[in-house]
């Protein structure tokens, strides 16, 4: 007990420190005569612990104020809001790549301020460049840009936040130029490459939203989940479950250590155990918060299933957690750290002890076989999860400043799918970054555990009230703790300790997961026989936001993406919806020009889909990173890139044939709008005519170009702009449906009233996606069908 005493008043002598900064030779002096204290009381037990309390106490302050940094002049925050400057470092950390753009941690080295020489400075900053070009870790940067202070903003302490990552000053949008590249850390590398390999395994083994999900839930990496998912998993209070190192690793030793135990036994699961945190570190890259998650659960699974000594679990925990914070004061502010050391105490109060208590009390209610495989599945699917989710719940409502309603059904009903998700989608992983053959069928069990979790989430998180806005001080975390572990002790002394063994027999093991792979292959015939052309076209306007993205599916599953909007999560998951989790096709792609708001989306797709096609407006990159990005990305992918030329007809081979209708001859070097690809669908009687965002000059080339306009539907040029949608040409394609993809509260006054007013006037109906969402039309060639997706 001793070490733990000792690490308790350690840790609250690092937040004391924080908030009472008085000189550190002071705070050693008080540490040093509780250290007498305790030598003249150690034959009295109480006021020994109250004096090893103490002495940890003022130690662990003296270590928070000795480990600041020294703001002066060498430091580069002193420089902070002094105008332009020059600074050059090394890329330290693996970017956090967005949707627009991309965080980078910077060490500087060499500075210039207002022209001046260079000089020496160190320090860490912040820096948020454009999303393209993509710069690794361990490259060495050159920075043109204004050194700034970080902001804070009303519900969140930014700068605070940064500090607690040494982080003083931050630069948003600079001239960025790259002068090396790999200067970092050979074996940082190494891992990076190996979470990469990771990462692109998962997006090519399955679609969004459930690539991104598995991405955050076993690799720590939610940058690609769109911030609505995001935003319904924090009302839903499962925002444990994605990105949080310590649940994770919780749940992959809890697994590991229950199942394995049934072909090795219990040595041999500890070591099987033992493995999948190291391979789950290798994975996320071996960031700080992950590798102190680890270290926390192999303490765990070494003291209590190898060494046999229970009773060695806490103090290893709390040893842990004492050098961790040692080497590193800031790190217990650290999100990362406070959840690792929670999931894992969560794990040591109730996986083993209770599971095994469970098992006796189940086998006296129900008899020893339905007993044990009660308890079995208690344990392996519910106690895991449940006893981490029990332990991060106080440290989550703490930082998030949330409470959800729904949360405590949302988990009982969530957390038994995350086994199957740490489960299938790790199989799926590791097999598939061996050959994606053998990682498609776990991909795709785990989809149904992945759907399952994102359909139920964004259900709760529909609810009226499902969250409320709460005020979750420090002291009410305490006191949350105290609760729970009062409680877990009085309900502990209240179950017959004796346990029963449960029979390790493989081959009722196998009768036992028989039944559940054989209904897991039946939902997925179902879903894929569901999910199967039925002989119709389909077009759907996605709701992207302040953008164009239309996905095209023809009577034979055949797919036509046209632009995809400006945020690549949005276009993916919106995808996802649509396309069958097990395409992987798009048979042909159309960037119809340049602008971010119609091509920035399709950049990730390549990621995920194999594009048969990309046809372009033949211009150049205009200097757009972004639409070069595009280019490059589809080259590396050995997709074909082919100018669209005005009457070209392409058929897709179904009663489907798109027609090129613009530009034709040369370009207008002065704006791209007028450079649009425009396109005809026809099927049968049916036509969708798609403009991207051609204005009035280009419209009146189409309407020189002889070509027949006349469509069923007519997406409006330019959102709805005003200088598109003429009269003249709204009255040659005498549409019956106008649709308007315009994003909500848009600043851009989109649609204009004019254009609402030329589709009245010429009897169309207006559908926008502003107002009510994803809008998809359905044809068989003669009738038309409506679908709105909210």
């Amino acid at each position: 007990m001793t070490i733990i005493y000792w690490t308790v008043g350690w840790l609250v002598g690092i937040w004391l420190g924080s908030t009472l900064p008085l000189p550190v030779p002071l705070w050693i002096l008080c540490g040093l005569l509780c250290f007498v204290a305790a030598i003249l009381l150690r034959q009295q037990r109480i006021p020994l612990a109250v004096s090893i309390f103490m002495a940890a106490l003022a130690l662990g302050a003296a270590r928070y104020n000795h480990a600041r940094p020294i703001l002066d002049q060498s430091h580069i925050a002193h420089f902070a809001n002094r105008g332009e400057v020059v600074l050059t470092g090394i890329v330290s950390e693996a970017p956090d790549v967005r949707d627009r753009y991309q965080n980078l941690v910077v060490d500087v080295d060499m500075l210039a301020i207002e022209g001046s020489a260079e000089r020496p400075v160190d320090g860490k900053v912040l820096v948020r460049a454009r999303r393209f070009p993509l710069i690794e870790y361990g490259a060495r940067v050159q920075i043109v840009g204004q050194l700034t202070e970080p902001h804070n903003y009303s519900e969140f302490d930014y700068r605070a936040y940064l500090a607690g990552r040494n982080i003083y000053a931050t630069v948003d949008y600079p001239e960025l130029i790259v002068q090396d590249q790999r200067v970092g850390n050979p074996l940082m590398h190494s891992l990076l490459d190996v979470h990469a390999r990771a990462q692109e395994t998962i997006e090519r083994l399955l679609p969004q939203p459930q690539a991104a999900l598995l991405s955050g839930i076993l690799l720590g990496d939610e940058g690609r989940m769109t911030a609505e998912l995001k935003e319904d998993f924090r009302k839903t209070g499962m925002t444990h479950i994605i990105a949080i190192s310590g649940f994770n690793i919780a749940i992959i030793a809890g697994v590991l250590l229950q199942g394995g135990r049934y072909l090795l036994g219990n040595r041999g699961a500890a070591w099987v155990a033992i493995g999948g945190i190291a391979l789950y570190t290798l994975f996320v890259g071996a960031e700080a918060a992950v590798v102190r998650a680890a270290l926390m659960a192999t303490l765990f699974v070494v003291a209590a299933k190898l060494l046999g000594r229970p009773t060695f679990v806490p103090a290893a925990l709390f040893a842990a957690a004492f050098f961790m914070t040692f080497a590193d004061p800031d790190s217990l502010w650290h999100v990362g750290f406070q959840l690792s050391f929670a999931a894992t105490l969560g794990l040591m109060l109730y996986v083993g002890p209770w599971s095994d208590s469970f098992r006796t009390v189940w086998q006296q209610q129900f008899g020893e076989q339905t007993g044990n495989w009660l308890a079995s599945f208690f344990a392996e699917v519910v106690l895991t999860t449940t006893a981490a989710s029990i332990m991060t719940l106080p440290i989550v409502a703490f930082h998030f400043g949330t409470f959800s309603l729904v949360s405590p059904l949302a988990n009982l009903l969530i957390l038994p799918a995350q086994t199957g998700i740490m489960a299938f989608g790790g199989i799926a992983t590791l097999a598939g970054m061996v050959s994606p053959i053998l990682g498609q069928a776990p991909a795709w069990i785990a989809w149904l555990f992945l759907s399952y979790t994102i359909g139920l989430v964004r259900f709760f998180a529909a609810l009226p009230l499902a969250t409320l806005a709460v005020n979750f001080p420090a002291w009410a975390v305490a006191a949350s703790y105290a609760s729970i572990l009062g409680l877990t002790w009085a309900a502990r002394t209240r179950l017959d300790q004796s346990s029963t063994q449960a029979s390790a027999n493989l081959g009722r093991q196998a009768r036992r997961w028989t039944p559940m792979m054989v209904t897991l292959a039946s939902l997925l015939v179902i879903a894929w026989a569901w999910s199967r052309p039925d002989g119709r076209l389909h077009v759907a306007f996605l709701d992207v936001g302040q953008g164009d993205a239309i996905l095209i599916r023809t009577p034979d599953g055949r797919q036509i993406a046209v632009d995809g909007g400006r945020y690549p999560s949005i276009f993916l998951d919106k995808l996802g919806q649509e396309i069958p989790f097990w395409d992987t096709e798009i048979d042909i792609m159309v960037a119809t020009h340049p602008d971010d708001d119609h091509t920035l989306g399709l950049i990730d797709t390549f990621d995920h889909y194999r594009v048969g096609l990309l046809l372009v407006n033949g211009e150049e990159t205009l200097g757009s990173d972004n639409y070069a990005a595009l280019l490059h990305v589809a080259t590396a992918a050995h997709t074909p890139i082919r100018q669209a030329v005005a009457g070209e007809v392409i058929d897709m081979g179904d009663g489907v044939r798109l027609e090129i209708l613009h530009p034709g001859g040369a370009l207008d070097p002065d704006t791209h709008n007028r450079n649009s690809v425009a396109v005809r669908l026809v099927y049968g009687d049916f036509a969708v005519l798609l403009t991207g965002d051609a204005e009035k000059a280009a419209e009146q080339m189409m309407l020189a170009g002889g070509r027949s306009l006349h469509s069923t539907v007519f997406k409006a040029g330019h959102h709805g702009s005003r200088s598109s949608s003429s009269r003249a040409f709204l009255q040659a394609v005498r549409p019956q449906i106008v649709v308007i993809s315009a994003g909500k509260e848009n600043t851009y006054d989109h649609p204009h009233p004019d254009v609402l007013q030329r589709a009245e006037e010429i009897g169309a109906t207006v559908l926008r996606t502003d107002e009510l969402g994803t809008i998809e039309l359905i044809s068989d060639g003669t009738m038309m069908w409506s679908n709105v997706k909210d």
